[in-house]
């Protein structure tokens, strides 16, 4: 299809959450739109809300949630207007295929996971686009309380590919 959506393999959608992502693309397909990613329990599977947020980092290129300020989700168009957000999570996002090409895809030197979503959220707003939180689609998303998964001889990726994003941007 002309837009891509990514959701990592466990996530439940909600009624209705696809349209919201896909306005703002059509009106500009440099935009990457992510959902609110609401929570979904890992041991019961009991879903609950989150509050809207955006994505951010700390010093030390590791992913984190802000809360979005109160006179921004009070302006015009209320708390459903996008919200520009410097990082995306990674697992939950759309955007236009060719810009996704553009841009050069996913960075072919990252290592399984961790630090991905920062490096293509850089790249993005690098190259011209911009990333917004869609708070009209709600995707549910299970938070693991654990790495489910080792890396090759044990090595640390979130180290390795934290230390790619500060060498090339």
């Amino acid at each position: 299809g002309k837009v891509l959506v990514f959701l990592d393999s466990h996530c439940e959608v909600n009624e209705m959450w696809l349209q919201p992502l896909l306005t703002p693309i059509r009106e500009d397909r440099r935009t990457v739109v992510c959902p609110v990613i609401d929570i979904i329990s890992a041991d019961t599977l009991t879903y609950s809300s989150s509050p809207v947020v955006r994505g951010g980092f700390n010093w030390g290129l590791h992913f984190k949630w802000d809360l979005v300020p109160l006179a921004e989700l009070e302006g015009p168009e209320g708390a459903t207007a996008p919200i520009k957000s410097p990082t995306m999570a990674g697992g939950l996002f759309a955007m236009d295929r060719e810009y996704f090409n553009e841009l050069g895809q996913y960075d072919s030197g990252m290592d399984i996971w961790g630090g991905e979503n920062l490096e293509i959220s850089f790249r993005i707003w690098m190259c011209g686009g911009k990333l917004l939180i869609i708070p009209c689609s709600r995707v549910g998303h299970i938070f693991r309380k654990r790495r489910p998964y080792g890396s090759p001889g044990g090595q640390d990726t979130m180290a390795h590919n934290s230390l790619r994003l500060a060498h090339v941007w």
